[in-house]
């Protein structure tokens, strides 16, 4: 704390410890703001929870509803909400590859399934995701 005192002309600024009484004022003052802070944190926090969940209820509506949906109108709450619209399915992908494979004489054709590996890529359109692993593969031969 400065107390500034006048002597006629000159100013003169003596720094001095701040009391007790002023520390502790000073605190209760930093404490309600700091309370009103955290309230109105709480309070627009509240808010944007709430107002996730009446898109995320808007967004399991839309899908449970789509096929009755207008479809011009469902994508403009997909666009206008960010909703996410997509379904899950478990699929199983069964591919069969044959082919002549050139090995040295001494190769181990026990290891060929090591050796070898599969890979399958979702296409279908821009927004689709496919988190596919391979999970078996057999490899049947015979000397060509």
């Amino acid at each position: 704390m400065i107390d500034p005192s006048f002597d006629g002309e000159v100013a003169t600024i003596t720094p001095y410890p701040p009391t007790i009484q002023e520390l502790e004022t000073e605190i209760s003052r930093l404490e309600s703001e700091l309370d009103a802070i955290t309230s109105d944190r709480d309070f627009w926090q509240a808010r944007a929870h709430d107002r996730q969940m009446m898109i995320d209820n808007l967004e399991e509506y839309v899908k449970d509803q789509f096929d009755y949906i207008d479809e011009e109108i469902s994508q403009s709450l997909v666009d206008i909400f960010g909703l996410n619209i997509s379904k899950d399915y478990d699929v199983t992908v069964t591919v069969t590859f044959s082919g002549t494979v050139s090995v040295p004489l001494n190769y181990d054709m026990d290891d060929l399934a090591d050796s070898l590996n599969s890979s399958l890529e979702f296409s279908y359109y821009e927004d689709g995701e496919a988190d596919l692993s391979e999970n078996r593969m057999e490899i049947d031969w015979a000397e060509a």
